[in-house]
């Protein structure tokens, strides 16, 4: 094999085995999904030699990450199984001027093309266009689910759905939602769980909302923001799941959690949750604040020019009439509504 048809670590210089190991650990994942794509080809060429085998298993035995790429690879590979012997056959009877390396090319395309399949369902946007439940922007939308437990799905959402012998279990994907929880009524106890991002909330007899909160102003950067409105939840960040440290919050209670840690519990207001009953709630609020909560349920884009946004916005507003509680506010405040389209809206001073 030519030297620059081997994978890199096939030619690793001798070293501790500890020294190894960990090197390999540090390998990017995309390095290692190419390396194993690399001895793939190899592999199913047909033309492998016997130090070409004992590099392989060198390379394979490094780590346990080199390990876990190549049984990804061969998940990707069960659909080819029979692709590779009718190339290698094409192969050994290919003329003389048709390189081995073009002809492995087409093969890791090939690969490669089944390796970006089964990536591709990994993805967040994967999950959300695919989720059980989904709404677009300025939508909202309510269902009951097998249990009898209903869920209401705030704008540009989208939640999955897991019910087994076992657990029921609720997949916040994006967004916010209302979980109204029932009686599980079957002969075995299963817990109820809503899974997100930054880790569980377990509910305890009760009705919460739950929205993803990626503009929080503090160390809790990128968090999940739980309201309880009956009963209790028990919040798990997803890092310290392992260790059982929870954060139970009450009726009457909200928190916000991020993967690593949890806020302290905090009184709610007026405004929390009114989007279920399609209402903004604005009390003394910044009009910088307003208008991007406002913009969650207005399609298109809607921005505040920061000489206004100091400007406060009180009063109890219909999110399904964005129009209108534009004008209302133009009415009320000393600002003007300047529009390039009627999707491109910006509020401006006078």
């Amino acid at each position: 094999m030519a030297e620059y048809d081997r994978p890199l670590t096939a030619d690793m210089p001798d070293s501790p085995e500890a020294e190894r190991t960990q090197a390999a650990c540090n390998q990017p994942e995309q390095n290692l999904h190419k390396q194993a794509l690399e001895w793939q080809v190899i592999l199913w060429s047909g033309e492998v030699t016997e130090q070409e085998h004992n590099d392989f298993n060198v390379w394979l035995n490094t780590s346990t990450a080199h390990q876990h790429a190549w049984q990804r690879l061969q998940k990707v590979n069960k659909p080819f199984a029979e692709v590779p012997d009718a190339i290698a056959s094409r192969v050994l009877r290919s003329p003389a001027d048709m390189k081995r390396r073009k002809v492995l090319g087409s093969l890791a395309l090939l690969i490669g093309v089944g390796v970006v399949a089964y990536q591709v369902p990994q993805t967040p946007q994967w999950r959300a266009a695919t989720a059980d439940y989904r709404t677009g922007k300025g939508e909202r939308r309510t269902a009951s689910l097998p249990d009898g437990t209903e869920i209401t799905l705030n704008t540009a959402s989208a939640v999955g759905l897991q019910f087994t012998r076992d657990t029921r279990r609720i997949y916040l994907h994006h967004g916010e939602i209302q979980v109204v929880t029932a009686v599980d009524t079957t002969t075995a106890f299963r817990p109820f769980i809503v899974e997100t991002f930054a880790g569980t909330i377990r509910p305890i007899g009760t009705r919460f909302t739950v929205r993803r909160t990626d503009d929080a102003g503090d160390n809790l950067q990128d968090s999940v923001q739980v309201e309880v409105f009956e009963g209790a939840v028990e919040l798990s960040p997803r890092d310290l799941i392992i260790q059982g440290n929870g954060l139970r919050v009450s009726a009457g209670q909200k928190a916000r959690f991020n993967a690593s840690t949890a806020g302290s519990p905090e009184t709610i207001q007026a405004a929390d949750g009114a989007w279920v009953r399609g209402l903004l709630v604005a009390e003394r609020q910044p009009l910088g604040d307003f208008i991007a909560n406002l913009s969650r349920y207005r399609t298109g884009i809607l921005r505040c020019d920061p000489a206004v946004k100091h400007l406060v916005v009180s009063g109890v507003y219909p999110i399904d009439d964005t129009d209108a509680v534009l004008q209302s506010l133009a009415r009320a405040l000393p600002i003007r509504l300047r529009s390039i389209t009627p999707y491109w809206v910006t509020v401006t001073a006078p």
